[in-house]
């Protein structure tokens, strides 16, 4: 009767042991760099209508803050590509990292 007891503490043991011996992940990958829908669908302003009777001075006034507007823009647009590099370059590098550490047994 005692011997029946044994052999499935063994195997279960055994089962454990083996278990116990795969490789279990030490931490998981960074999430990837989610950007606002809204802000990457966000467009430059068009340049303003000129009326055809315009005066001089408008038409300076106006060319002057619509290439004011496209210096903010660009300045925008670059931020934003220059933050998106930098945050896949470090997701990437972390990634790397972690990939090492869960390949180390």
């Amino acid at each position: 009767m005692k011997a029946l007891y044994s052999q499935p503490a063994l195997i279960l043991a055994g089962g454990l042991l083996l278990g116990g011996c795969q490789t279990v992940p030490v931490a998981s990958h960074a999430i990837n760099c989610d950007i606002n829908a809204e802000l990457l669908a966000s467009k430059c302003s068009p340049p303003r209508q000129i009326a055809n009777d315009a005066t001089f001075a408008t038409l300076v006034d106006t060319m002057q803050a619509d290439r004011q507007a496209l210096r903010e823009c660009g300045v925008t647009v670059d931020t934003l590509r220059d933050t998106l590099k930098r945050c896949n370059n470090t997701t990437e590098e972390y990634n790397k990292k972690i990939d090492a550490l869960n390949s180390v047994k």
